[in-house]
C-alpha cells in the first residue's frame, strides 16, 4: 500500500505538469534522521521476511524502527500527507508490536479478498483465526490486516490495515505535492500565514516575491485543485473527511442489518433508526452552532470524533441489550455530527486563502459524495463476509474516527480573535462593516445569527431558493423508486434500473464537484445559483413527463450537476459573507432550515402522490424550483454576487 500511495502521487503529479527534479528543492527536518529511518525500515522487513532476526530482538528492533520513523513523519507535519503517514506508521506499529513483531493477518478477511492461506508470508506476517472476541483485540483488533481488497490486480489484491491505508494516502499526496511544487520564494509578508495554515515552505498557493501582484500563476500550480493539494492543513482535513465518512458508509450499512437482525426486520424499528439519523440536523443544529460560535473549532472537531468514535462502539453492544438503545445511541451519534459539521464549515476559511475557498467546498462535496459511491459498495461486501462478526464493522469506524481526530488535533488552524463584550466584529465580503455584538446567552446568540441571515440579502434569499429546491429533492427522493418502475424499461428490471438512476445521479454529484471546483476562479457564484435552480427543476419537468429510462439516466446526471452547483457556492457565500465569530450558527441555521425542509417532502410527498398522483407532484415541485431560481433575477445582490 506505501509504494502503491507512492507511485499513484508521482503519477498524478508527472500529468498534472510536475516534474521529478522538484523532489531536491523539497526542505524536509531531520532529513538524515527521515532517511536512516526509511532505510531501517525496509531493511527491517526485509530481514523478518527472510528470518534472520532471532525472536527475543524482533520486537525490540520493530519498536524501535517505528517510534523512529513515527517521529520523523511527525517533525515534518507541515508537509502535506506527513500527519497521514505518522498516524499509519504509529497504527501498524502498535499492531506489530502487540503480536511480539508479526503482523496478523484475519482469515476472514484474506478470503473476502479471494487470497488464502499460501500468501501470507511466515517471516513477516501471521495468520489471525477465529472470532471477534477478546483475543482478537488483545491481538491488535481493529489495527490488523482486516481490509479485504478483492481487486485481481497485482499490488492491489491484498488485506490492508487501516495504518496501511492512513500511510499510502499521505504518502500519496507527499509526493504528489512535491512533484508540482514551485521553488519560488515566500514573500516575507506571507511567512506568518503560511506557518498558521501548515502550507508548505515553498508556497504554492502564492506568487514569489518578484511576481507582480495579481499576475496570474502558470503553469500547474495555476490550477486550484494543485494548490490545494499542496496545503498540509487542508489536505490533512480532507483526508479525515475521506477516512471518516468510509467509516460511516460502512457502520450504516452494518445499522440495518444489526437492527434487523435484533429485531426480526422490524419495519417500526428500521423507521425509528432513519428518523434518528435525520431528525438532530434541525432540532439540534442551531444551537450546536452557537456553541460552536462560543468554542474553538479545532477543539469542536477533535471532541466530535472522540465522542463519536465512542458512541459507534457501543451499538453493537447495545443491540443485544434492546433496540431502544441503538435508537438513541443512533439519536446522540447524529446530534453530535451537528457540532463537527459547523465546525468544519468555519474552520475551512480560516486554513484556506479566499480564492481557493469555492474549491476547498468543492473538494469536500465530491470527498464526501465518493464516499457515497465507492464506500455504500464496498460496506455491503464488507458488512456481508462478517457474518457473526458484525460489530467488527463499527469498531472499524470508530477506528476511523479516531484517525480523523488524530489529522485534525495535527492542524493548525489560527485561532478566532474575539473582541470584547458588546464590541463590533467586521464581516467579510458583502457583509462590510456591519458590525456584530458578543450576546451573553445562547438564545441571543441564536438570535443575532437569524437576524443577521434575514437582513443579509444574498444569504436569506439562496437559503429560501435552498429550500424550495430541497423541498423538490426530497420529493424526488421518495417518489423516485416507484417512478423509475414506471418507465418503459424493457428487459431491464425495476431495481436494476433504480440502481442506473441513483448512480448516474452520484455521477454528477461527483464531477460537477470536481469541474466546479476547477472553475472556481473563472464563475460567478450569484449567476451559476440561478441557473442550477432553474436547470434543476427544467430537468424535474422533464423527468415527470417522460417515459424513456436513458432520458431519465440522463436528467439524473442533470440533477446532480444541479445541485451540487448550487450548494457549494452557496455554502462558500456564506462562508466569505458572514462574520466569523457567527459562521457557525449562521451555517448551522441554514442547515437547519434546509434539512426540515428535506425531511418534510420525504414524510408528506408520498401521502400527497397518493391523492394527486406521482408525475404531477415531482411536475409541481419542478415548477416550485424553476419559480424560485428565476426570482433570483430580481434580486440585484444575487445577480452580482
Amino acid at each position: 500500500m506505501p509504494t502503491l500511495g507512492i507511485v499513484l502521487g508521482l503519477g498524478l503529479g508527472l500529468l498534472a505538469g510536475g516534474r521529478i527534479d522538484n523532489f531536491a528543492d523539497v526542505r524536509l527536518r531531520w532529513l538524515p534522521a527521515l532517511l536512516m529511518a526509511v532505510v531501517a525500515r525496509f531493511m527491517l522487513d526485509g530481514l523478518l521476511a527472510a528470518g534472520d532476526i532471532p525472536d527475543f530482538l524482533r520486537i525490540w528492533l520493530v519498536l524501535a524502527t517505528y517510534l523512529l520513523l513515527t517521529a520523523m513523519f511527525l517533525a515534518n507535519r507541515t508537509l502535506p500527507g506527513m500527519t497521514a503517514a505518522a498516524l499509519g506508521t504509529a497504527a501498524n506499529g502498535i499492531a506489530i508490536v502487540a503480536n511480539g513483531g508479526w503482523m496478523p493477518v484475519w482469515q476472514p478477511s484474506l478470503a473476502a479478498a479471494g487470497l488464502d492461506s499460501t500468501t501470507v508470508h511466515s517471516g513477516f506476517h501471521t495468520l489471525l483465526t477465529g472470532p471477534v472476541d477478546t483475543a482478537f483485540f488483545a491481538h491488535g483488533g481493529p489495527l490488523v490486516d482486516i481490509i479485504p481488497i478483492p481487486i485481481p490486480i497485482p499490488m492491489i489484491q491484498s488485506v490492508a490495515s487501516v495504518g496501511d491505508l492512513l500511510l499510502g494516502a499521505g504518502l500519496a499526496f507527499f509526493v504528489f505535492a512535491a512533484a508540482v511544487r514551485s521553488p519560488a520564494l515566500v514573500p516575507a509578508q506571507l511567512v506568518e500565514h503560511i506557518s498558521l495554515t501548515g502550507a508548505l515552505p515553498y508556497a504554492p498557493t502564492y506568487p514569489s516575491a518578484g511576481v507582480a501582484a495579481g499576475a496570474a500563476v502558470r503553469g500547474p500550480l495555476g490550477h486550484p485543485y494543485v494548490r490545494l493539494a499542496g496545503n498540509g492543513a487542508f489536505s490533512a482535513m480532507w483526508l479525515s473527511q475521506v477516512i471518516s465518512s468510509l467509516g460511516d458508509r460502512i457502520h450504516q450499512i452494518a445499522l440495518v442489518f444489526l437492527v434487523a437482525r435484533a429485531t426480526d426486520a422490524s419495519p417500526l424499528a428500521l423507521g425509528l433508526v432513519f428518523a434518528a439519523m435525520t431528525v438532530p440536523s434541525f432540532l439540534v443544529g442551531p444551537l450546536a452552532g452557537a456553541l460552536v460560535d462560543r468554542w474553538d473549532r479545532k477543539h469542536v472537531m477533535v471532541g466530535s470524533d472522540l465522542i463519536r468514535a465512542a458512541i459507534v462502539g457501543i451499538i453493537p453492544v447495545a443491540s443485544g441489550l434492546h433496540v431502544g438503545l441503538v435508537v438513541a445511541l443512533v439519536f446522540l451519534l447524529a446530534a453530535v455530527s451537528s457540532f463537527f459539521r459547523p465546525a468544519r464549515a468555519a474552520a475551512l476559511p480560516r486554513v484556506v486563502p479566499e480564492e481557493d475557498l469555492l474549491t476547498a467546498n468543492s473538494a469536500m462535496w465530491v470527498a464526501d459524495t465518493a464516499t457515497d459511491l465507492v464506500g455504500y459498495g464496498l460496506g455491503g461486501l464488507f458488512v456481508a463476509f462478517l457474518g457473526s462478526s458484525l460489530a467488527l464493522a463499527f469498531w472499524l469506524d470508530g477506528a476511523s474516527y479516531l484517525a480523523s481526530a488524530a489529522l485534525v488535533a495535527a492542524v493548525a488552524i489560527p485561532p478566532l480573535v474575539r473582541r470584547g463584550e458588546g464590541a463590533g466584529a467586521a464581516g467579510a465580503g458583502a457583509a462590510g462593516d456591519q458590525a456584530v455584538s458578543v450576546p451573553a446567552s445562547l438564545i441571543a446568540d441564536l438570535v443575532a445569527g437569524w437576524h443577521f441571515l434575514r437582513t443579509e440579502t444574498v444569504l436569506f434569499a439562496t437559503t429560501v431558493q435552498a429550500a424550495v429546491a430541497e423541498f423538490g429533492i426530497g420529493a424526488l427522493t421518495a417518489l423516485s423508486p416507484l417512478l423509475i418502475a414506471s418507465l418503459a424499461l424493457g428487459s431491464t428490471d425495476a431495481p436494476t434500473a433504480y440502481g442506473l438512476f441513483e448512480m448516474a445521479m452520484g455521477a454528477g454529484l461527483v464531477g460537477g464537484g470536481i469541474v466546479l471546483g476547477g472553475l472556481a476562479t473563472r464563475i460567478p457564484k450569484g449567476p451559476s445559483i440561478i441557473a442550477a435552480f432553474t436547470a434543476l427543476g427544467v430537468a424535474m419537468l422533464v423527468l415527470a413527463a417522460t417515459q424513456n429510462l436513458p432520458l431519465a439516466l440522463i436528467l439524473a446526471v442533470a440533477i446532480g450537476l444541479a445541485n451540487v452547483t448550487f450548494v457549494v457556492p452557496s455554502q462558500t457565500l456564506f462562508q466569505q459573507r458572514t462574520p466569523d465569530e457567527m459562521l457557525g450558527r449562521v451555517v448551522a441555521i441554514r442547515l437547519a432550515v434546509v434539512n426540515g425542509v428535506l425531511a418534510l417532502a420525504m414524510a408528506t410527498s408520498g401521502a400527497i402522490a397518493q391523492l394527486v398522483g406521482l408525475r404531477p407532484v415531482i411536475a409541481a415541485c419542478g415548477i416550485l424550483t424553476v419559480v424560485a431560481g428565476l426570482a433570483g433575477l430580481t434580486v440585484r445582490a444575487i445577480r452580482r454576487a
